[in-house]
């Protein structure tokens, strides 16, 4: 509730200072249209007044030297003059306008009436130059206003039941030289009617002051005796403060606002005062009901969050009281609080043993990184026998591939030889063959030699050519050669059948002994297979338990 009051007093402050700038433009345009209108009211003045004052001084340029003249001049002007103007008068210096009378003073005035506005007003005639009434030559007017030869507007002053103020204009002639002084007096009741409008939001009031302090018109006191600014609440305070070198300027004061501009080419001020009242009482009374409104809400809203607070807090409550059964301590304070505060002591309970309970946690943690870190230094050198695994897991790999290419090899090494020895088979059972088949081929030639003799002896014993008997010669003695052939042979063949029978043995053997290899090696080939599988395995649950 706090929060939303200080909510909707920021807003109303930032409020309250829109409407502060808002009314401070709306009371200096208000003040603008105020220094126009008095404005106007001087600059009618003047120009009557500079109006018989050129009208005199061209009668003085064409030689009109009869007082009546002057007069009629005067009252023409005046018959003629703004309702706000209540005299209107030349006077001339000694002998001045009419050389051949010393003094003239024409003056035209209307008689005092409740209504300065009142076209009806009697116009009254009186020549200050005779020796009836006030004589001008000695005259305070004449001593202050005259002879200073300046063009100015007075001070307010009382005349009457009434209070004048009076604009002087000198007359030069052609030449330069003063000829006297025409005046114009208005009544200030008139400047008191165009300033008797309320300022703001129909509140407050202006005053036209001079630049000295004294009162030009002030609407708000009827009687107009009022002197000067010391005799006006709050602007006496302000008046040290306020910089009348400055056209325009706003003063905040005790009660309300001041707001001042100057009339052009004048030492008059107007002064709008707005109380505070005019300003803020609408804010002032936005707020109040707004706050009103928003007390009301936020204390629903409130009542509304109790209740389901306290729906919501029983079922705490009762674990609450549930839990001071459990504790001692807790239940020595517990009955002689509210709601509120068992809920308080409850909490602050829960609260220390999660503090006990947060050391435990901490010290577990402590335990728990240095099993972790423990665990880190496990994981490295498991992740180091991971690596030294698989590096022999690869050794393995390629000691497999080279045992079996060297398998292949000896397989197909084992697989040549068994052709050679079969083929030494096949050899060695020809040589035998050949070598059982030389007897009987020697036999043959023996018997063929035997024959041979026999045909040889008969040859010679019949007779035969030479030639045939040279022929069976030939032929007997080369039989003899291959049975000594033969001969010398068969150690040889007996050696050579020898080493057949050994190398057919031999090649048996040699058979049997590859066949044997081969399964060795065919065995050792299936068991390095299983060990790469087995290694392949260990290496991926090695790489698996590391992740």
């Amino acid at each position: 509730m706090l929060g939303a009051l200080s909510g909707v007093g920021g807003m109303a402050f930032l409020f309250s200072e829109m409407i502060k700038y808002q009314a401070e433009d709306q009371v200096q345009s208000t003040l603008d249209g105020k220094v126009n209108a008095i404005a106007s009211v001087t600059e009618a003045a003047e120009t009557l007044a500079y109006g018989l004052g050129i009208s005199a001084t061209t009668l003085h340029e064409r030689q009109a030297q009869f007082p009546d003249t002057y007069r009629e001049l005067t009252l023409q002007l005046f018959e003629r003059r703004p309702e706000f103007v209540v005299g209107l008068g030349v006077g001339q210096r000694e002998n001045g306008l009419i050389v051949d009378q010393p003094w003239l003073f024409p003056y035209y005035w209307v008689a005092s009436s409740e209504n300065p506005t009142d076209s009806d007003q009697t116009i009254r005639y009186e020549d200050f130059a005779d020796d009836t009434g006030e004589f001008y030559p000695e005259s305070d007017r004449y001593k202050d206003y005259f002879l200073p030869q300046r063009t100015v507007w007075t001070e307010p002053y009382a005349q009457g039941n009434s209070q004048l103020l009076t604009y002087y204009f000198q007359l030069l002639s052609s030449d330069g030289r003063w000829l006297g002084t025409t005046l114009v007096d208005i009544d200030n009741r008139y400047l008191s009617n165009l300033l008797d409008n309320a300022v703001f939001r129909d509140m407050g009031h202006f005053i036209l002051l001079t630049r000295s302090g004294k009162v030009v018109a002030d609407p708000s006191n009827a009687e107009n005796n009022l002197k000067t600014y010391e005799e006006i609440a709050d602007l006496k305070d302000l008046w040290p403060d306020i910089d009348l070198s400055e056209q325009i300027g706003f003063l905040e004061g005790e009660t309300g606002y001041w707001a001042y501009a100057q009339v052009p080419e004048h030492d008059w001020f107007v002064f709008g005062y707005v109380p505070y009242a005019a300003v803020f009482n609408r804010i002032a009374l936005i707020t109040t009901a707004a706050i009103a409104l928003m007390v009301a809400l936020l204390s629903i809203a409130i009542a509304l969050a109790i209740r389901n607070l306290n729906r919501r807090l029983r079922p705490v409550l009762n674990q609450c009281n549930q839990l001071a059964e459990t504790d001692s301590g807790l239940l020595a304070q517990w009955d002689r609080q509210d709601d509120l505060n068992q809920l308080s002591l409850a909490f602050f309970n829960m609260l220390e043993r999660l503090n006990l309970n947060a050391e435990t946690i901490r010290r577990h943690e402590q335990k728990i990184e240095k099993e972790s870190l423990h665990s880190d230094q496990v994981s490295e050198q498991f992740e180091d026998l991971n690596q030294l695994l698989s590096q022999e897991a690869g050794q393995q790999q390629a000691l497999v591939h080279d045992v079996q290419t060297l398998t292949e090899r000896v397989i197909r090494g084992l697989e040549s030889i068994d052709i050679q020895l079969d083929s030494l088979n096949t050899l060695g059972r020809s040589l035998d063959i050949e070598i059982k088949r030389l007897p009987a081929h020697s036999a043959e030639t023996l018997s063929l030699l035997e024959q041979q003799v026999e045909t040889l002896q008969n040859a010679l014993e019949v007779g035969q050519p030479t030639h045939q008997i040279e022929s069976l010669a030939a032929q007997i003695i080369k039989n003899v050669l291959t049975l000594r052939a033969h001969d010398q042979r068969w150690s040889l063949l007996d050696r050579l059948h020898h080493q057949t029978s050994n190398i057919a043995q031999a090649g048996q053997v040699a058979s049997e002994e590859s066949r044997n290899v081969v399964e060795s090696v065919r065995s050792i080939e299936q068991m390095l297979t299983k060990i790469e599988q087995i290694s392949t395995k260990l290496v991926r649950r090695s790489q698996s338990v590391s992740k």
